[in-house]
């Protein structure tokens, strides 16, 4: 039963957070809007998988790795401000979403 309500908040979230990126988008501009792809918004779901089990395994630690992973993957030659606004605002969100998952879970099952 505790695993449903698990995933039972992580669909909602997911739903919620799909959402709030298609209305963000619609405001971006077609050339941003182009960015948010199938791929994107799977690798935004392992990413908050990854939060999650990391949390509830008191692993926090393994945050740290998530940042440097993330930050060698988006090193570029050139700097683009918007893009890497868009692109904290995007990972500031998804991590928020994982540990409100996390708390709601531990909440709903009573530890």
């Amino acid at each position: 039963m505790e695993m449903f309500y698990v995933l039972t908040i992580i669909v909602i979230g997911e739903i919620l957070i799909h959402l709030i990126f298609i209305v963000l988008s619609r405001m971006l501009g077609k050339e941003k809007r182009d960015k948010i792809t199938g791929l994107s918004i799977f690798k935004g779901l392992l990413e908050r998988a990854f939060v999650v089990v990391t949390l509830n395994f008191e692993m926090v630690s393994a945050l740290t790795l998530l940042g440097a992973l993330k930050i060698a993957t988006r090193i570029k030659d050139t700097e683009d401000k918007i893009s890497n606004d868009f692109f904290l605002i995007g990972n500031l969100t998804s991590v928020l979403f994982a540990i409100g998952y996390f708390v709601i879970g531990r909440k709903m099952i009573g530890q």
